[in-house]
């Protein structure tokens, strides 16, 4: 668990859905205000967006140790010491931009359930539909990642108190809130069910104070 807000922003600074899966196991301080309703004439936003605005999230933020640029290889350290190192690929835009002692900071949006219905299918499924908003050219690093994700899984544990819920699927097991507890209504363990939950994470860097 200590390494987690280093190997966040190392799978964050590559915008990759690694950052989304290891930041699944963070415990989520209180949630963020719902986000204004859009415009009549804006195009339908998507069930993962919807939810980025009641998500409960976790900030994360690691500082940049050293930096290769030949070899492109990154070692962050954590606010507790720990230290990762990676190697930014091609996908990791404006590389150039990031210098020693520039501060990585993530906020993930933390599994939410939309939608959770019991199922007569016996069959794990999953399905992700992901969008990914990198920053533009000259920026420093950065973007945004919605993920949409829909599963049939089973119920591996029910907290009816917290609106939580643990599912089981076909890759792994992920515990989740449910946007309404009715949700939870009547769900047990060893229930068979079809969720549809959406995960968000925002990424910027920025440059750390001056000594």
């Amino acid at each position: 668990m200590n390494r987690i807000p280093c190997l966040l922003a190392a799978g964050a600074l590559s915008l990759a859905p690694l950052a989304v899966a290891v930041a699944q196991d963070k415990t989520a301080p209180a949630p963020k205000a719902a986000a204004p309703a859009p415009k009549a004439a804006a195009p339908a936003p998507s069930r993962a967006e919807q939810g980025k605005g009641v998500m409960e999230t976790v900030r994360a933020s690691a500082t940049i140790e050293s930096i290769d640029a030949k070899t492109r290889e990154i070692v962050l350290k954590d606010s507790e010491g720990k230290m990762v190192e990676f190697v930014a690929g091609p996908e990791v835009r404006n590389f150039d931009q990031l210098k020693k002692g520039d501060v990585v900071t993530i906020d993930y949006g933390v599994a939410l359930a939309m939608r959770l219905a019991k199922t007569t299918s016996k069959t794990r499924e999953r399905s992700v539909t992901e969008g990914i908003e990198r920053s533009k050219p000259g920026a420093m690093p950065g973007g945004v990642i919605t993920r949409e994700v829909r599963v049939v899984a089973s119920v591996e544990a029910v907290d009816a108190k917290k609106s939580m819920v643990t599912l089981r699927g076909p890759q792994n097991t992920v515990s989740m809130k449910v946007g309404d507890p009715k949700m939870l209504e009547g769900v047990k363990v060893g229930d068979m069910v079809e969720a549809v939950y959406a995960e968000a994470m925002a990424i910027k860097v920025e440059r750390g104070a001056k000594k």
